[in-house]
C-alpha cells in the first residue's frame, strides 16, 4: 500500500499483522493477514483480492468477525470499511489497544453527524438523477435515491467516478474511484 497518499481516515490505524480468513459475497473463503487495523477499517493482504464495493466478512485472530465493504484495493491487498454498531466499535477498540499498546480512547471514533448534500448522479447510459449524498468519506458515500442500481454499476456523482456497492432500504453505497489519474469530469 502506498504511504504517500494522505490519510483521511476517521480513526487511527494500528500496524497489527493478524492472521485469519475472509469470505466473499459468492461464498468463497480465503486465508489472509491484516496489514493494519482500526475500529472502522482493515487493510488485508491475500492472494485473492475482493472487488470494490463487495461485501466481505473477515474472521481475524484476536478480533473475531468483522463485516465490511471493500473501499480500496491494490495488487495483493484490499481495504474494507467496517460496518458495525458503536457498541462493537468500542469492544474492538479495547482489543486493538490491548494488542498494540495504544490507548483505546485514541482508537475510538465518535459517531459522525450525517452531512447531507444534493448531487447529480449520471449512469453509464447517460441518465441523470437528483440524489442526496450522506455519510460521505474520502472513499465512499451513501446515496439516497428513488432509483435502484445494481452493485458494480459505474456512475458519476457531480462528475466524480464511482462504483455502486451494496443496496440499502433508501438507496445504496458508492465507492469513489480515487486513482491519481482520475480527475473530475468536465
Amino acid at each position: 500500500m502506498s504511504t504517500t497518499v494522505a490519510d483521511h481516515r476517521r480513526s487511527k490505524r494500528a500496524g497489527l499483522q493478524l492472521r485469519g480468513r475472509f469470505m466473499l459475497s459468492d461464498g468463497g473463503e480465503f486465508r489472509c493477514q491484516t496489514i493494519d487495523v482500526s475500529v472502522t477499517g482493515i487493510a488485508i493482504q491475500a492472494h485473492v483480492v475482493a472487488n470494490l464495493g463487495e461485501r466481505v466478512i473477515a474472521y481475524l485472530d484476536e478480533l473475531g468477525r468483522i463485516e465490511g465493504v471493500v473501499v480500496r484495493r491494490g495488487d495483493g491487498w484490499f481495504a474494507i470499511n467496517a460496518q458495525t454498531s458503536q457498541n462493537r466499535i468500542n469492544r474492538i477498540a479495547q482489543k486493538i489497544a490491548a494488542l498494540s499498546g495504544e490507548s483505546s480512547e485514541a482508537l475510538t471514533v465518535a459517531p459522525i453527524a450525517a452531512r447531507i448534500r444534493s448531487a447529480t448522479l449520471r449512469t453509464d447510459f447517460g441518465q441523470d438523477f437528483a440524489v442526496q449524498v450522506t455519510d460521505e468519506t474520502g472513499a465512499r458515500a451513501k446515496v439516497r435515491a428513488d432509483v435502484k442500481l445494481l452493485p458494480g454499476a459505474h456512475v458519476t456523482i457531480d462528475g466524480l467516478r464511482a462504483v455502486v456497492g451494496r443496496d440499502s432500504s433508501d438507496g445504496f453505497l458508492v465507492v469513489f474511484d480515487r486513482h491519481p489519474t482520475t480527475q473530475r469530469l468536465a
